[in-house]
């Protein structure tokens, strides 16, 4: 027992030495300009006649920017406090708005007045919110640890200046009070400090002219936006210019016809496109850095937005960052870290997000904006479709299992066969999902991504019948072979197939971008520990007990090293399962003794791929390293913080999931053989896959729930895994 523990140990550990270093950082430049555009897409840009944005762009390393803050649904609020905090947080929803510049009203009253009303003291700057001080407030309440304004702090410690021009405003003028929904201001908070106060720049109503016919009358006026910004494009600053015409164009959204609508997007495009070339006049290419960012999607459509930077040292590419870990993909939460690093300033503790990076492309800037357009069409397309995936998987179990005990079925042989071709062709259906990763049915449409998965898990399955018909186990062995064969190549050769795929993971979702994902993982423990069952029943003697114990430590190292599956609650889940069904295989007598010897292992084994990950550069760390991080310097409430988050996570989903009917349905079923057919329930259990893979499995359902933030789909995608081999199972040789 010691030695496979070493053994499975020393695997991990191994795999997890493999990592290497991500990139190295660029060279500092002293001004930073912050190109905001909301709710663009790379879609939009290659649709529209933009020469400034392109040429921009062209230089650029670009990708797409998930927006992604605490909930999926950004708005313009939680998508600039943010930015400002490096961490995922949250603003107040229409009052997030309420910036104002010394001498305006607000109901009423001077602005600086009402700040007072709010905060009892005076405004701490220029321009000022009234919202920044309760967002901080609301912030220090949820389960993330951001400071606000964290970004706007580490800027005044090393001397940045730091100013915002932007003035969304919708039905609020001059000298009229429409309440706090018509001021659009938002664009302040991203450099905001935490009291609420912005040092320099404009977000008044002079930086606005009427236009009948654009969205609410308003406009941005080019000159004036132009004149704010040569006023603060200083030496050693940070300047953020929002295309404020965009946001009032997405406003007005509901207000507008179809038609109207893209004719006042192209327009709101093409001013923004004016406003660019008028600001890059004044900068310098080849010595300041120019940060391209939309920090929100459009409303009611959460989609990829655009990303991009363009500063010495920076040559064009795609972008990536330790937090994504795959190129083309970077998040919210980078943007400050990415400002910090171009100027060479100490990123604060408290940011989780990372720099940008750039990685090496040999495409040329259309292919680029091509491919990344492609990419949140992709990620549209799998979104749309993982609830009807989850629902149908579901559903064909829960028709499944009621048939496949059903006595009657079992006595004629083409209904039997029937049940043997259905079950093994749920199996099937899981690679396929995967498979249809590598071709564009987000271009070809649902019909025939419903197809090629349908069919090709029937196949499957059927294939299975036919190679393995000598032997009854044989088929359950090839289906389940393929699910984790499958996973296995595909995690290691960069898990290519995980992304936009419905049993994968979505950059819209973010959360996470690379390694295995929580249904995968699912997949790979439940096909794992029962094909260890199988092989070790179906190849006689020592030979069946190693391959089988071969297969688990297979499984273990390519789920938990963080260069491939980089899945910590997977490892802290499957090493535990993993030892219980090996011990089995071996003929050893379950003991809390080797029960407790598991769960130490599993903790040692994530606790030194943690130091590991912590000892590589702070830029370069994963997830693992960087809770290690926060956990050394905030001591372990950052851990609890964490715990507590996937816990919450976890008992919301527990009661909305439609994963949540496989476990009432699965102790249904039980409770029916142990009623109605006990003979066959024993004889079930004698099967030496069953035997030796059960228990692990029900270790493995328990810590998937606890320690994945995917909640009761971790335990509800093994038991499908499990159901369907055990429907075949049933009908084949019960």
């Amino acid at each position: 027992m010691r030695r496979f523990v070493l053994a499975t140990v020393v695997a991990l550990l191994l795999a997890a030495s493999w990592a290497p270093a991500a990139g190295a950082q660029e060279q500092p430049v002293d001004r930073v300009l912050v190109l905001s555009l909301p709710t663009v897409t790379w879609g939009d840009l290659e649709e529209a006649d933009v020469p400034a944005l392109a040429g921009l762009l062209e230089r650029s390393a670009v990708g797409d920017l998930s927006t992604r803050s605490v909930v999926r649904s950004t708005s313009s609020g939680d998508g600039y406090t943010t930015v400002g905090a490096g961490t995922r947080a949250r603003g107040r929803g229409i009052l997030d708005g309420l910036s104002f510049e010394q001498g305006e009203d607000f109901g009423g009253i001077p602005a600086d007045v009402a700040y007072q009303q709010r905060v009892g003291v005076v405004p701490p700057g220029p321009i000022f919110s009234l919202t920044q001080p309760s967002i901080v407030e609301r912030n220090e309440s949820l389960r993330y640890d951001a400071e606000v304004g964290a970004l706007a702090t580490a800027l005044d410690a090393a001397d940045v200046g730091r100013a915002v021009v932007a003035n969304a405003d919708t039905t609020a003028r001059e000298g009229e009070d429409s309440g706090p929904g018509g001021y659009g201001r938002t664009a302040a908070l991203a450099l905001m400090g935490p009291t609420g106060g912005l040092p320099a720049g404009a977000v008044g109503p002079e930086l606005l002219e009427s236009d009948p016919m654009a969205p609410y009358g308003r406009r941005l006026d080019v000159d004036a936006v132009a004149e704010a910004f040569t006023e603060v494009w200083q030496d050693r600053s940070v300047v953020l210019v929002e295309a404020s015409d965009l946001v009032r164009a997405d406003a007005f959204r509901s207000l507008a016809t179809s038609d109207q609508r893209r004719v006042q997007r192209d327009a709101a495009l093409a001013a923004t496109d004016e406003l660019v070339g008028r600001i890059l006049g004044e900068v310098d290419l080849e010595r300041d850095a120019v940060v391209v960012v939309g920090p929100y999607h459009t409303r009611g459509r959460v989609h990829l937005t655009v990303a991009g930077v363009s500063a010495p040292g920076f040559e064009d590419g795609v972008l990536r960052s330790a937090s994504t870990r795959r190129a083309g993909f970077v998040t919210l939460v980078d943007v400050a870290p990415t400002i910090l690093d171009l100027l060479d300033v100490d990123r604060p503790g408290s940011m989780e997000g990372r720099p940008f990076e750039r990685v090496g492309s040999d495409h040329t800037g259309d292919e680029r904006m091509s491919w990344l357009a492609e990419e949140d069409e992709a990620a549209l397309f799998r979104d749309r479709l993982v609830g009807p995936a989850s629902a149908l998987f579901v559903i064909l179990n829960l028709l499944l299992w009621p048939i496949a005990v059903l006595e009657p079925v079992r006595s004629r042989p083409n209904l039997r066969q029937v049940v043997e071709v259905a079950a093994l062709g749920m199996l099937g259906f899981l690679p396929f999902t995967y498979l249809a990763g590598l071709l564009p049915f987000h271009r070809w449409g649902e019909g025939p991504y419903w197809a090629f998965v349908l069919l090709g898990g029937l196949g499957l399955g059927v294939g299975a019948l036919v190679v393995g018909r000598r032997r009854a186990v044989d088929p359950l062995l090839l289906a389940l072979g393929a699910v984790l064969g499958l996973l296995v190549v595909d995690v290691v050769l960069g898990a290519t197939l995980q992304l936009n795929t419905v049993f994968g993971y979505s950059p819209t979702v973010a959360g996470r971008f690379a390694g295995l994902g929580n249904l995968a993982f699912a997949q790979l423990a439940g096909s794992a520990l029962l094909l260890a069952g199988v092989v070790a029943g179906r190849i006689p003697g020592r030979r069946g007990v190693l391959l089988a114990v071969g297969l688990l430590v297979v499984a273990l190292v390519a789920d938990g090293s963080p260069f491939w599956g980089s899945d910590v609650g997977g490892a802290l889940t499957l090493i535990p399962a993993a030892g219980l069904t090996a011990s089995l295989i071996l003929g050893w007598r379950p003991r809390l003794r080797n029960a407790l010897l598991w769960g130490l292992s599993a903790v040692a084994v994530v606790v030194v791929f943690g130091l590991l990950d912590l000892a590589r550069p702070a830029d370069d760390r994963t997830h693992l390293g960087r809770l290690f991080e926060r956990v050394a310097d905030d001591g372990w409430s950052a851990f609890e913080t964490v715990v507590v988050r996937k816990l919450q996570a976890n008992l919301s989903v527990l009661t909305s999931s439609v994963w949540t009917l496989m476990v009432p349905l699965a102790l249904a079923v039980a409770a029916y053989l142990l009623w109605v057919a006990p003979g066959r329930l024993r004889r079930l259990r004698d099967e030496p896959a069953l035997r030796t893979a059960l228990p692990g499995l029900g270790v493995a359902g328990l810590l998937g729930f606890a320690l994945n933030d995917s909640g009761i789909a971790v335990p509800g995608m093994m038991l499908g895994v499990v159901g369907a081999s055990l429907a075949y199972l049933l009908v084949r040789t019960t």
